[in-house]
């Protein structure tokens, strides 16, 4: 079957997966994970330590817009439909055999004011199923922007079972990202308004492309700015056409 993308090809030597290699933003939850979420909370939710009252304010009303949006959202609905048909369905709790160092399957928790979530994978040697995602309740404005963000982290987490993506491989961070972001809904018109980026002639295209060029510059392995361009040049035209779980872009 078809890789992701055209990834496949031309890839670089391999690197040791370490904490050094992840995407920043993925070091930053893994260390989280390790520092406050024991294994007996991982499928639980409830207060955190630290907290502020503003804190649980969100978290308990971003839970409520997640639980909405797994009941009525038709991209949320598709996502885990998808995800559940490859055997890495995010709703069902951890099997007794998981790897303890798996991060939680879905978290909800504050975050770093540049996030609204991240993903992250499953241990080195363990099966996909077991990646995760966080919501950073404190970032989520809306459940319009839930929908997108939930839906973004889902698509990477159907590109790490579908295609076991290597997240040290710029190409590969390069390809899921850009299709995250264009099919996610990260990029419809509204929300690049919001952002303050105007534009009408292949807007959609131009957001996909800057936004995967700050996510892979923000990969530690991805030295300068020009790489991170030069990457995602590299594997666009493959990346943004590939458009599977979906149809098409909607």
């Amino acid at each position: 079957s078809r890789g992701l993308g055209s990834v496949s090809k031309r890839q670089p030597p391999l690197v040791p997966y370490t904490m050094a290699a992840q995407d920043a933003w993925v070091a930053r939850w893994t260390a989280w994970c390790e520092r406050i979420v024991a294994p007996s909370l991982i499928e639980k939710s409830g207060p955190i330590p630290s907290e502020s009252k503003e804190d649980i304010k969100a978290r308990e009303r971003v839970e409520q817009w997640k639980d909405d949006l797994l009941r009525t959202s038709p991209m949320v609905r598709f996502m885990v439909k998808h995800l559940a048909l490859i055997q890495c369905d995010p709703l069902t709790p951890r099997g007794e055999h998981a790897s303890k160092a798996a991060p939680p399957k879905r978290r909800l928790a504050s975050g770093p004011p540049d996030s609204a979530g991240g993903f992250s994978p499953s241990p080195p040697g363990r099966p996909p199923s077991e990646a995760g995602i966080l919501l950073c309740a404190n970032r989520l404005f809306s459940k319009a922007h839930l929908e997108d963000t939930l839906s973004h982290e889902m698509i990477h987490w159907w590109d790490h079972c579908r295609f076991h993506v290597d997240w040290n491989n710029l190409r590969h961070h390069a390809c899921s990202e850009i299709r995250a972001a264009s099919l996610s809904g990260d990029c419809r018109w509204t929300r690049e308004i919001n952002r303050r980026h105007y534009g009408f002639a292949k807007q959609h295209q131009a957001c996909a492309r800057r936004r995967a060029i700050l996510s892979v510059r923000s990969n530690s392995l991805c030295k300068d700015d020009a790489t991170a361009e030069r990457v995602v040049d590299d594997v666009w035209d493959s990346c943004f056409h590939d458009t599977r779980p979906f149809d098409e872009i909607y």
